[in-house]
């Protein structure tokens, strides 16, 4: 559109013989040739690096963290990076300076997500010209399974008891759960965070057994599950001890991991669901 104006003014020019249409015109065509240095300039000088892959649940996206540093001293304005038909996101930097930008990464199903090729462009600065290019991380994030309620662990209504306290009371074979108000000097990984979303409360968890019991994850313990749906009650036995800050250890066939506790031992027992099955070369 913009290079058929030029065209009709200078046609216009030519047939008036007009000085003012042929000084509008020959305007017009030397913006739109610098524009073309100044949208590649706008990129060009820029380092992509990977700061990490992410890890989320299966079903929902994946943060991938890029660093976009200028290294040439200049401001770039009008920046966008996108993976795939996600949304854009649009990012300016600073002469010198970098930024941490997450982009989403859609996810179906657990395992290594290889991280996709992600377009950087602009248009800057008039939107006549676009400049890209690509980035290709060669690390993968880490997708674990979506954590499902096992039947054997449904909780049945909360029982309220003095000074506000809330009994879940489990099924057999496991601890009951006492809730109660969050009193100065508690852990916080004794804070039941989901309730506190969900209703504002902020309660702490008690149970009868003691906390340094540890028990055991077996896969065996849910006979005639298929192994998608075993991950998955897995994963939410691995989360709620977790939060209790209780002991536990890991059975898969043919890996074990033996009784601990903690964030460290949280996401390794996640990343042995979240690939179990998948060889290195699948992954």
């Amino acid at each position: 559109m913009f290079t058929g104006v030029l065209l009709i003014s200078l046609l216009t020019g030519i047939n008036y013989q007009n000085s003012l249409i042929y000084l509008f015109t020959f305007i017009l065509g030397a913006l739109f040739y610098g524009t073309i240095f100044q949208t590649y300039r706008n990129i060009e000088g820029l380092h992509l690096s990977l700061v990490r892959a992410g890890e989320a649940e299966a079903g929902n996206s994946l943060p991938v963290a890029i660093r976009i540093t200028d290294e040439d001293h200049r401001s770039r304005s009008a920046l966008r990076l996108q993976i795939d038909a996600e949304a854009p996101v649009m990012v300016t930097v600073e002469a010198g300076e970098g930024r941490v930008v997450l982009l989403p990464v859609a996810t179906r199903r657990r395992g290594l997500r290889q991280t996709p090729s992600i377009r950087l462009e602009t248009d800057f600065p008039f939107g006549l010209i676009k400049a890209w290019t690509w980035f290709r991380p060669a690390s993968r994030g880490l997708v674990t399974p979506r954590p499902v309620t096992p039947p054997p662990l449904e909780v049945s209504p909360d029982v309220v008891g003095e000074e506000g306290e809330v009994t879940l009371n489990a099924s057999p074979g496991d601890s009951d759960i006492r809730l109660r108000p969050y009193r100065q000097g508690d852990s916080p990984r004794r804070i039941s965070w989901k309730r506190f979303v969900r209703n504002g409360q902020l309660v702490v968890m008690d149970w009868d057994t003691p906390p340094a019991d540890p028990r055991w994850l077996d896969w065996a313990q849910f006979p005639g599950v298929d192994t998608e749906l075993r991950l998955s009650y897995l994963a939410w036995q691995v989360e709620r001890l977790s939060e209790q800050g209780q002991p536990f250890g890991l059975r898969l066939p043919g890996q074990t991991l033996e009784p601990d506790s903690g964030d460290h031992h949280e996401r390794a027992c996640l990343t042995l669901l979240g690939t179990f099955g998948f060889d290195e070369a699948r992954a």
